[in-house]
């Protein structure tokens, strides 16, 4: 009888092992999104106490906007990337050459939306132009950064967020020996990080990206749009109604001064919300290429990691924004902002951070799966809750209580998706009992 490999980990540890090399790979794939969340956060904070109350509502709309084209490309590109390509340079050629492009020819069309909307939010013309040459490479690079991890190379996308980290510090601390008073150089420096964070993506890369443009590629994104976009855009238009319904409501009612506070108290939770767009990034491949390989037990444990991970960085987000507000809110806030409108903001904040971050996890397993219509009809669902309920809230309580009726749209989305992910795997369990297939 041949004695056991000392080198090997015995049963016992072996799922102990795993788990610790799958935080590592965590801790290694959030190192750069939480390093760009930290920068951007301190260019918010910077931003806060140099720019008047109105000048900040405008930057944080225009911010909030620029988060939403993001989720815009995630449903038009990112979801759907690692279902249309399959690894095979010679079948997927003609599929990525459509993607591209009209990735492209779309991040083109935001820089003209981008530059229009600093205008209608009284931008200086040339920090709006800047903005909107930041929102568009933005765009550019986070479909790189799904490309990359769809391909498997997730260290180019970690590089990537580690450079824009570092440039986007660097400018900030030049703005602040300068000591600018108006956001145009905060502007770009966002622009310079984010087209500097191109770079690790390749030079095969940037000649496909811009070199290979196709107009004629651009029609096979129709066969996209009909399988798989159609519906994520919607469940992202009307989760962005969901999450945001405060922002859009606020700043055409009561104007950008009104939205600068809500805005302000909302910086707390930037970290959770980096986190949990690079992990969901992170996670997604992997669990649409468990779920194509009949591995279904696996993609519900990398469900279930995702989701341990995902509480314990709302935890540490709770623990250090209650710790600030208590004991050091002047360290964030200028004293003319009125600090307990701000303590009841941070508190309704953490409450729609939680409940986003209980229903992510399944989120991502059904959006893994293809299942994007389900996704849209309880985004649907949600997102005329919220918008009613923060348009109601804003009448009757001020800008302030909007943000209740953000969570109750939250919660009623969080209920829905856990009811569609509970149907999904039983219609699961169902067809592989039928097939006679390991679940």
């Amino acid at each position: 009888m041949l004695a056991p490999d000392p080198a090997s980990p015995s049963p016992e540890r072996a799922p102990l092992l795993r788990m610790v090399a799958k935080a590592v790979r965590y801790g290694l794939a959030s190192v750069g999104p939480v390093g760009s969340a930290g920068a951007q956060f301190v260019v918010s904070v910077q931003l806060l106490h140099v720019l008047d109350p109105g000048a900040f509502g405008a930057f944080s709309f225009l911010l909030v906007a620029s988060q939403f084209s993001l989720g815009l490309w995630s449903a038009l590109f990112c979801a759907p990337m690692p279902i249309l390509l399959s690894g095979d340079e010679a079948r997927d050629a003609p599929m990525r050459r459509c993607l591209m492009s009209t990735n492209l020819t779309l991040a083109l069309v935001a820089f003209a939306v981008f530059a229009v909307l600093g205008t209608v939010l009284r931008t200086d013309p040339i920090a709006s132009l800047l903005f909107a040459a930041y929102a568009m490479a933005m765009l550019l690079r986070w479909f790189a950064r799904a490309y990359a991890y769809t391909t498997g190379r997730p260290w180019r996308t970690m590089t990537s967020d580690i450079i824009y980290t570092v440039v986007l510090l660097a400018g900030v601390g030049l703005v602040a020996v300068t000591h600018a008073r108006s956001a145009a150089p905060a502007y770009a420096s966002l622009l310079a990080g984010a087209a500097l964070s191109l770079a690790p993506f390749g030079l095969r890369y940037l000649r496909q990206q811009f070199g290979e443009f196709s107009f004629k590629a651009l029609a096979s994104y129709k066969q996209v749009w009909r399988e798989h976009s159609g519906w994520s855009l919607t469940g992202v238009l009307t989760t962005e109604a969901t999450a945001n319904a405060h922002a859009y409501i606020v700043t055409l009612i009561s104007g950008a001064t009104a939205f600068a506070p809500l805005a302000a108290s909302a910086l707390l939770m930037r970290p959770i919300s980096v986190v949990t767009n690079a992990l969901t990034e992170f996670e997604r491949p992997q669990m649409a290429r468990q779920l194509a390989q009949d591995r279904g037990r696996e993609a519900l444990a990398t469900m279930r990691f995702f989701r341990i991970m995902l509480v314990a960085a709302w935890g540490a987000t709770v623990v250090a924004a209650l710790a600030l507000m208590r004991y050091g809110p002047d360290l964030l806030f200028p004293k003319s902002y009125d600090h307990g409108y701000l303590m009841i903001g941070t508190l309704l904040w953490l409450a729609i951070a939680g409940v986003r971050t209980a229903r992510t996890a399944e989120s991502v397993l059904l959006q893994a799966a293809g299942q994007f219509r389900p996704l849209a009809h309880a985004s649907m669902i949600s997102c005329g809750v919220s918008l009613a309920g923060a348009l109601a809230l804003l009448v009757l309580g001020g800008p302030l209580y909007s943000l209740v009726g953000v969570l109750l749209g939250e919660a009623i989305f969080a209920l829905w998706i856990w009811r569609e992910t509970s149907r999904w795997r039983s219609g699961t369990d169902q067809a592989v009992a039928r097939a006679g297939l390991p679940s």
